[in-house]
Formats: structure tokens, C-alpha cells, sequence
């Protein structure tokens, strides 16, 4: 009597998928008719245990192996497959090619994506067991705790990084593509920038309490950091016991996970970070732990990095990413001042991109892409392309929106004279107001200023040097749009306001 393969599987309790297998290799004999595959009931006389099929002893399913993840929940005995998977897993280096293509192919396309999704939803039905949620947890903690199989892994890698010949080859791959794997690493990260549950509950937390200075998914260097406050230089991880490793909880924790966080601590160090590690079971016995003490640290770090930049910033040593020319890579540049300008009748603009966002006046430049030129703020829409630092080069940075945000009293600009840009923290180009309009940041002593002073003072002495003309200077505050200025009167075409070097000359003379 012939059924259908579905029937055959059930009565017989044998892996479907196998079943297919053992058919098409007319190991069983099987009739197609009408799009269904039909079996001799008492076809299973034709396999051999251990050849054709493995039976578990606990479940007393057949199958063509034992997997790691059935061994580990349902039956005590090692891994095992039959003669028949062993031979047919024998693929050559072009046949795993082929198959890799193939299989990237399949999911690219709408039929594959069905499957996926078919995929994850019998993960979910199979997981949704308790008994064996729990079942499995047990185990996996009682593997990963097992010293053998840490020896194991860790003689693996030595061995394998041991060989000459590998690291060589590794090595060489690595040089030849450097392009794909930064953009393999990139997307890597934008994948680990999804926060927690955990994470998201104790960031609100920091907010209710006043904790505030904190980025969420800071990017540094190679590194995402859960919560940065990049001027104090605190870095906060919310790490969850299970997967980081917890001596309390019993966790071991995923060997790359806690590779990956002990390099990251090691970067942020030796960069002048402090690393804080907040577990999840402190966060679960008490949700604002750790508040206060990072409350204390961030205060003392902010006070000790301001007082540091202050200082070098008179030194002259402080520097920032500019782009020198339209072809070049970032370079370091000084900064030779820090200004603040009167802005209460302009436009402020928040420009938001794909990598971070800038509040800019409405007449303020930032950079335009692919040509490098300056752009006004209130030219650009959703859509523009911009110039930005995504990575370790200039690059396009796409524009996701623009708004008109409140208007300021007052905006705050760098100047950076050689190359009249500067790279944001955000990694957006701006452009550099070079204006005498100007004030320096620190009030008492304006080097922008007190130069004007000396330049105007030194034209006006070389005036009367060679006309012998009185002339009267005025120095006040005359002009409130431009804050502290110099205001002259250089004869009868002289202009009242602030005085540039080209107008001081051709007024004083023209007045003569």
C-alpha cells in the first residue's frame, strides 16, 4: 500500500527533510502523481540504522544526525551522523561556492524572504516550549562552564593563528579588501547600535534623575558606546548577564562578546576615557544605581577637560579635522580662536543627516557634494548631499530633514584661518565664519579683537606718518549687532563700524 510522503513520515516517525533526501537518491522507491510523492508503507524495511538513519534514544525520532542543539536538550550521547550525511556533506571548494551564490540568491528574492520569515516563525513555535526554554538554558550555562570545551576552542585558534602560511594569507586578504571589510564593519556596528529594553529603562532613568550630557550609541573610533558624554569622556555600558558574562548570576558569557568589550575598554583608556560597567541585575534590585557616583565623576571630569581646553587653547595646540583642499583627506589644523556672535535677528536651522545633526544660522555654509562647494543652510532640503567625515574620509552624508528651530542670542563658530573649515563631533564640514564681528569667547581678552586693535592702530600710525593729518579715534561701543567693535572716524568719507583691513586705508586716504 502506497502513502503519501507526509503520512509515511508520521507513522515512521522520520525527519521529513530527510525523507526527501532518501527519496531523491532512490535509496526508498517513491511515485510522483499529481504533484505528491507517494511511498511503500513498508519501505523503512529498505534503510539500515546507522547508515541511512540515526534514531535518538529519548525522542526515538530518525534522522540523519544528532545535532548539537538536540544532543544539548533532549538525549545524553555525542553528536552523531549516519554513513549515508557524512558522505554527502563531502562538498568540494567549488560546490560551496556554488551552493553560498545559490543560497544568496534564493533570499534576495521575494520567495526567499517568505521562507526566511517561515523560518523565524518555527524558531519561535519551537522556543516557545518552557520545558525546553528551560531545559536548554540549564545546558547551555553547563557547556559553556565545561573546561574542555574552552580548551578546545582556545587550542583551535592557536593553532590556526600559529601557522605561518595562514596568518600570512589572512593578511594578505585583509590588504586587498581593506574597502569591504571597513563596510562590513561599519554595518556591523549600525546592527549592534539597536538598544535594549534594558539599555532604553535605564536611559530614561538618567533623565528623570537628571543625568544629563550622555549620547546614546556614541560611535568612537572603531568602537559604539552605549552612553557617552564625549566632553567629561565617561563611557557607560549596560551590560546584560548573560551574554557579557556575570560571576554573580552564574554566567559565563559569550567568549566574543567579552573579547570584543575588553578591547573596547582598552581604547577608550589609553584615549583618556572612563569605562563604567553597569550590570543587569544591579539595574534589575535597584533601577537607579550608579546615578549618583556617575553624577560626581562627570562633574569632576567636565570641570578638569574645560580648564585643560582653556589652557590649550591659549597654548595654540588645539587642533581640528579640515579639509585644506577640495581633493585632500581630513588633516589636522589649528584652531586660533573661538567665536561668539550676536544672532537674535537670524534663522536658526537644524540640519539632521544619516550620521548625526548641526543647529546652524540661516546664512551659515556647510559643504555640498560631489563639487565641495559652500552651501548656504537655508538652501538645503531632505535629499541633499553634503559633505561629511562618515568614516575615516570625506564622504556624502545624505540630508533626512531640516527645521526652523528657536533663534539664539548667541552663536558660537570656530576659526580655523588656513583652511576656513572644520570637521563637527557630529562629522559634519562646516564652513568658517572669519569674521570680525566676532568676540572671542574669552571676554577679558579677545585675541581677535585686541589684533584689530594692533593692525588698525599701526595703519593709523603710518597715516599720519606720511600725510601728517590729525585723525580722531573713537573706540567704543557704538554698534549693538556687532557686540564689542572699533569704530573710527577717518575725515569727512569715513563710514561709522567696524573696520576691515582693506576699508581702513582706502577710507583714511580717501577722506584726506
Amino acid at each position: 500500500m502506497r502513502v503519501s510522503k507526509r503520512k509515511f513520515s508520521l507513522i515512521h516517525n522520520i525527519e521529513i527533510q530527510w525523507l526527501t533526501v532518501l527519496c531523491e537518491d532512490n535509496i526508498i522507491p517513491s511515485e510522483s502523481r499529481n504533484h505528491r510523492i507517494y511511498i511503500e508503507e513498508n519501505a523503512l524495511e529498505l534503510l539500515k540504522e546507522g547508515v541511512h538513519f540515526i534514531t535518538c534514544p529519548h525522542c526515538h525520532k530518525k534522522m540523519s544526525s544528532v545535532t548539537r542543539v538536540h544532543f544539548a536538550v533532549c538525549v545524553e550521547i555525542p553528536v552523531k551522523y549516519c554513513e549515508l550525511y557524512l558522505n554527502k556533506r563531502k562538498k568540494t571548494e567549488q560546490q560551496k561556492e556554488h551552493q553560498s551564490k545559490v543560497l544568496k540568491s534564493r533570499f534576495q528574492t521575494e520567495a526567499g524572504q517568505k521562507t526566511r520569515e517561515q523560518i523565524g516563525q518555527a524558531s519561535k513555535k519551537f522556543n516557545s516550549d518552557p520545558d525546553f526554554k528551560k531545559r536548554k538554558i540549564e545546558k547551555s550555562i553547563e557547556v559553556q562552564n565545561r573546561s574542555d570545551i574552552k580548551l578546545n576552542k582556545q587550542s583551535k585558534s592557536q593553532k590556526m593563528w600559529s601557522d605561518p602560511e595562514f596568518r600570512l594569507k589572512m593578511e594578505k586578504y585583509a590588504k586587498e579588501n581593506i574597502g569591504e571589510l571597513r563596510e562590513s564593519a561599519k554595518k556591523a556596528r549600525q546592527f549592534l547600535k539597536k538598544q535594549s529594553k534594558l539599555h532604553i529603562g535605564y536611559k530614561k532613568t538618567m533623565l528623570e534623575e537628571g543625568l544629563t550630557g550622555f549620547i546614546s550609541e556614541y560611535s568612537y573610533g572603531y568602537y559604539s558606546i552605549d552612553e557617552a558624554d564625549p566632553l567629561a569622556k565617561v563611557a557607560i555600558e549596560i551590560d546584560g548577564c548573560y551574554w557579557h558574562g556575570c560571576a554573580s548570576c552564574g554566567f559565563e558569557g559569550d567568549p566574543r562578546i567579552k573579547s570584543t568589550d575588553k578591547r573596547k575598554s582598552s581604547y577608550l583608556k589609553n584615549r583618556g576615557w572612563i569605562v563604567l560597567h553597569i550590570k543587569e541585575h544591579e539595574i534589575k534590585r535597584d533601577p537607579r544605581v550608579g546615578i549618583e557616583m556617575i553624577q560626581n565623576i562627570q562633574l569632576k571630569r567636565v570641570e578638569s577637560h574645560k580648564a585643560l581646553l582653556r589652557a590649550n587653547f591659549f597654548k595654540g595646540t588645539l587642533r581640528v579635522k579640515s579639509m585644506v583642499d577640495k581633493g585632500s583627506e581630513p588633516i589636522w589644523t589649528p584652531l586660533q580662536d573661538i567665536l561668539r556672535h550676536n544672532t537674535p535677528h537670524k534663522e536658526m536651522y537644524k540640519i539632521s543627516t544619516d550620521i548625526g545633526s548641526v543647529n546652524v544660522t540661516e546664512d551659515h555654509s556647510l559643504f555640498s557634494w560631489p563639487d565641495k562647494d559652500p552651501v548656504r543652510a537655508s538652501e538645503l532640503k531632505e535629499g541633499s548631499l553634503i559633505v561629511g567625515l562618515p568614516g575615516q574620509e570625506f564622504g556624502p552624508v545624505k540630508v533626512i530633514g531640516t527645521e526652523i528651530v528657536d533663534r539664539q542670542k548667541h552663536t558660537y563658530d570656530v576659526s580655523v584661518p588656513e583652511a576656513e573649515n572644520a570637521v563637527l563631533d557630529s562629522g559634519i564640514l562646516v564652513h568658517n565664519t572669519y569674521s570680525i564681528s566676532g568676540v572671542s569667547l574669552d571676554i577679558d581678552k579677545s585675541s581677535k579683537y585686541q589684533a584689530i586693535k594692533d593692525e588698525f592702530i599701526a595703519e593709523y600710525d603710518k597715516l599720519v606718518d606720511l600725510n601728517k593729518q590729525s585723525i580722531k579715534i573713537i573706540v567704543g561701543l557704538r554698534q549693538q549687532k556687532y557686540g564689542v567693535g572699533i569704530q573710527s572716524a577717518l575725515g569727512p568719507m569715513s563710514r561709522p563700524g567696524v573696520q576691515s583691513r582693506r576699508n581702513i586705508i582706502s577710507v583714511g586716504q580717501g577722506g584726506l
